[in-house]
């Protein structure tokens, strides 16, 4: 029986086996009582095991593989032990105790589908005779971690990176991720919000932005649109219709910094963020939230879930979430601008054997927000004034997707595995916008638009991974064949809009104005792709893989019936050298690109060609022994070229001569610093500038983008005595000054914010919360552009109970 691979196959869990109290005068028992046993259909099933003598650590991973079940145990434990191995048909418990046989080890099963090994436990007696058994703290072996919930703040696998479930201390890139625990820690609203933690991201550019879009910025780039995905899968979206994520519906999100051309294909040169739906899970706790405060909202989610059948084969989630709200802002006359959302998760997961697995996941949502993005401000004063039309504005977007996950492994060294998705974007999008401020006379210039937009897509990736061992090298090669497809429909409608005098404020009205264009555009995307992480004498690990990406784009113009299309490709690839020391410590090297196909032509009619990307990192991963943290630090020179710049010959054409470059450190922690203390911290410098350009930016700092940015969140829980249950967090977010414009002649203010949160454990099942956004309710600038200044969001409260069982 092949072996899976070992090196990575661990990973850091706490579980209190401590604090156990046998009867009174059993210190003689060198055995310990008889292990549990796991459930009645997993106890009657047998395997056929062909596990050869080798080392314990080894034959239990192979074990572990072989059943499906996760095993439990300390390395350390494990040191020099071997097994004479198993062979024959037997039911998991069986082979299990046959392979402990000639070891001074015990289990016992936590369920049907995990056991945890440990010594047999040494004992205390005490003056009454007790028996005190000893608290360990075990490491354990998981087959699909990156589905899982994070252990805490830190997420030791990712699946983003690599596309495979690889421990983020053997990925050569730069990869972060914020969990389940952080996200509900800090009770996160946008997946924006959920990164404010992160090195090398900038969130919330155009400030109080009510329509929902996730505004990230990786590394100095944007990634809203073509740095999207979900379960692995790319969300197109070029316009208004953007899908939409609901921060309690998914389980972690995963942020890979740096050109991802290798493996997803068309990307912006930041990097990607991967959101991961929560999925079916035999052992979830269920959940019934409920939270109100800022803004009149309220809001009720539930998250139920479980086993259908006995045998765990059959599993099921439902998550769901309605919220009624209204935003920072009021109109003048007193209504309100509203903010809800109704939002429902099926999810059913079928195991038929521990080699197949398929899953449904599907969703719907409905949100009903606003558009004003605040009071009117110019870089010279902030009036009270929004500047819209009550009853008129509008974004509402409605939203469905329907997928499945499919992986089966056909033996010990080929697995595969499919995903598909299709996805359905509604939004209609109207409102009243300024066009221009006299303060002199208070009057507002206003227009009046709408942009309604539809997006279908559909997606799959089918993925072959083999894992084996050649010679003195261990191999995990997966390859790729992705397509995408989706067919974008929109139009605007654009016209004046009576003038609105501060002095004297009296909503009009407004009206759609009819289209002044109609547009349906068609993205096509495939790609293969191959990748090999190759395990040199288990401390070298090679990182290759490269893929051939197809693009092809048809806009149809709806009103001349004329249409162009455009055929791309490009060939991107990745190469990473890590070194893992045995005290955890993991420097590595690596090199990645990336492209982004381009709209329109040159003034002579030349369909512009993609832009491409490459990034060269340095970096340094640590991951202690003695307690769950993961530290990394950064260096990295990223260059995009072939960006569109003013045509010297032709003010109103481009060419593609333009380079952006960023260079820069991040920093970044998550921890458990000691019980009931989680760290998430980071730090970020990036030396960003215009390389090459016709323009004023030449030379210049690219505009919204900090050079030093900082956050840190700390969060302790107590653990006994009078205030056991209590939790007390707060958090620091600091970003440097920006520029306004391309030639770096406005500036924006640094701005330091700071969160707060405290929670209580009513008892093992009611818990309260309230946590505090921008607690002193700092006023701050993000951006200032054609006329108008965006500010960020003032203090929000929000206070929640949850049950849980």
């Amino acid at each position: 029986m092949g072996l899976p691979r070992r090196r990575g196959g661990l990973l850091l869990t706490t579980a209190l086996l401590g604090g156990l109290m046998a009867v009174p005068g059993m210190a003689q028992a060198a055995a310990p009582d008889a292990p549990q046993a796991p459930g009645l259909a997993q106890a009657a099933q047998t395997w056929a095991f062909e596990i050869p003598a080798q080392d314990l650590a080894a034959a239990l991973l192979a074990y572990a593989q072989a059943t499906g079940i996760q095993v439990v145990f300390k390395s350390a434990d494990l040191a020099g032990l071997a097994t004479t191995g198993l062979k024959g048909e037997m039911t998991a418990e069986s082979g299990l105790r046959l392979l402990l046989a000639q070891s001074d080890l015990t289990y016992e099963f936590a369920s049907a589908s995990s056991v945890v090994v440990r010594p047999l436990p040494r004992t205390a007696t005490g003056e009454d005779g007790a028996v005190t058994l000893e608290g360990i703290t075990v490491e354990g072996y998981r087959n699909i971690t990156s589905y899982l919930p994070t252990e805490g703040y830190v997420s030791y696998y990712s699946v983003a990176a690599t596309k495979s479930d690889t421990p983020v201390v053997e990925t050569p890139q730069s990869i972060s991720t914020v969990g389940r625990d952080e996200m509900d820690d800090r009770n996160v609203k946008t997946v924006a919000e959920a990164m404010r933690y992160t090195a090398g991201v900038t969130v919330d550019s155009y400030g109080v932005d009510p329509r929902g879009f996730d505004t990230i910025k990786i590394r100095g780039f944007d990634s809203v649109t073509t740095g999207s995905f979900r379960d692995g899968l790319r969300m197109d979206g070029n316009f208004f219709a953007l899908y939409t994520t609901e921060p309690y519906g998914i389980e972690r999100v995963d942020m890979m910094r740096g050109p991802s051309g290798a493996l997803y294909g068309q990307a912006e040169a930041g990097g990607v963020i991967d959101r991961t739906t929560k999925r079916p899970r035999a052992d979830m706790r269920q959940e019934l939230r409920v939270d109100g405060g800022s803004w009149e909202t309220l809001q009720g989610a539930f998250d139920l879930g479980g086993a259908i059948t006995e045998d765990e084969s059959l599993l099921f989630r439902l998550t769901g979430l309605g919220r009624t709200a209204h935003t920072e802002f009021d109109y003048n006359d007193g209504s309100h601008q509203n903010n809800d959302r109704l939002y429902f998760a099926p999810a059913l997961t079928w195991n038929p054997d521990h080699d197949t697995s398929f899953t449904l996941l599907a969703d719907y949502m409905n949100d009903h927000r606003p558009t004003a993005f605040g009071t009117l401000a110019t870089e010279e004063v902030r009036t009270g004034v929004v500047a819209g039309e009550p009853g008129f504005d509008e974004f509402h977007q409605e939203q469905f997707a329907l997928g499945y996950d499919f992986r089966h492994r056909f033996n010990d060294l080929l697995e595969f595995r499919q995903k598909a998705r299709y996805i359905y974007v509604d939004v209609d999008y109207q409102g009243v916008s300024t066009e221009g401020f006299d303060p002199a006379t208070g009057t507002i210039v206003r227009s009046v638009w709408s942009a309604p937009d539809t997006v279908h897509q559909g997606v799959i990736d089918n993925q072959l991974e083999s894992r084996f061992e050649l010679g003195p090298t261990f191999h995990v090669a997966l390859f790729g064949l992705d397509y995408s497809h989706s067919v974008d429909t929109f139009s605007y409608h654009y016209g004046p809009a009576d003038p609105l005098n501060i002095n004297n404020i009296v909503y009009t009205g407004a009206t759609v104005p009819e289209p002044y264009q109609r547009t349906e555009q068609t993205l096509q995307q495939a790609g293969a792709y191959l990748q090999d992480q190759i395990t040199i004498y288990d401390n070298w690990i090679l990182t290759l893989g490269g893929r051939f990406s197809y693009v092809r784009q048809e806009t149809e113009d709806r009103f001349t019936h004329t249409s162009e299309t455009k055929n791309d490709n490009a060939f991107t690839g990745r190469a990473g050298v890590t070194y893992l020391f045995d005290n955890g410590l993991a420097p590595y090297v690596s090199y990645t690109q990336g492209f982004t196909p381009q709209n329109g032509t040159t003034r002579e009619g030349e369909t512009f060609v993609p832009e491409e990307s490459e990034q060269y990192e340095i970096g340094l991963k640590y991951e202690p022994k003695d307690f769950n943290a993961l530290f990394t630090v950064a260096a990295f020179q990223l260059t995009k070229t072939d960006v569109l710049t003013v045509d010297p010959d032709d003010l109103f054409s481009s060419v593609q001569t333009g380079e952006v470059r960023t260079r820069g450190v991040e920093l970044e922690t998550k921890a458990t610093l000691m019980e009931g203390l989680d760290l998430a911290a980071s730090y970020t410098f990036l030396d960003a500038k215009v390389t090459e350009s016709n323009d004023e930016d030449l030379g210049k700092r690219p505009v919204n983008v900090p050079e030093h940015s900082a956050a840190a969140w700390l969060k302790y829980t107590f653990q006994d005595g009078l205030l056991e249950g209590l939790g007390i967090g707060g958090g620091l977010r600091y970003v440097g000054p920006t520029y306004n414009d391309l030639a770096n002649d406005s500036e924006n203010s640094s701005y330091l914010l700071v969160d707060a949160a405290l929670d209580y454990d009513l008892n093992e099942n009611l818990s309260f919360q309230v946590n505090a956004n921008n607690l002193f309710d700092r006023e701050y600038v993000t951006i200032c552009n054609s006329g108008s200044c965006y500010y960020g969001t003032g203090l929000r409260v929000l206070a929640g109970m949850s049950y849980r069982w």
